[in-house]
């Protein structure tokens, strides 16, 4: 797959996207939302919640995955954390949950089953 960035994806550190480079590609990604669940009350359309709906052993290591929180800090941490497990290439929404709705995009509520 094409870079969806103007640059080269690096192999260190993840890339940073805007929701306008993200929102024509997202059926090209494996959108994963890493918010902590019980502060978690939306997402961003395909997003699936890590370790909740998906296991990280279960994604192909070549999968181009996007990650997204609320904000753009912990989903950039988790990112280096799958770099590091040889997962390529890996993307941070920037902005987040909240960068993707200021952008003037829809998301979606979460809903959790007790």
């Amino acid at each position: 797959m094409e870079s969806l960035s103007k640059g080269t994806v690096s192999l260190s550190q993840p890339v940073l996207l805007t929701p306008d480079v993200v929102k024509p590609r997202l059926h090209k990604l494996l959108i994963l939302d890493v918010q902590n669940p019980k502060y978690a009350t939306s997402t961003i359309p395909k997003a699936r919640r890590l370790n909740v709906d998906i296991l990280l052993k279960d994604i192909p290591k070549t999968q181009p995955i996007l990650l997204t929180c609320l904000d753009g800090r912990l989903s950039f941490a988790a990112a280096k954390q799958l770099l590091k497990s040889g997962f390529r290439p890996v993307y941070v929404l920037k902005g987040g949950v909240l960068g993707w709705r200021q952008a003037g995009y829809t998301v979606q509520r979460i809903s959790y089953s007790a």
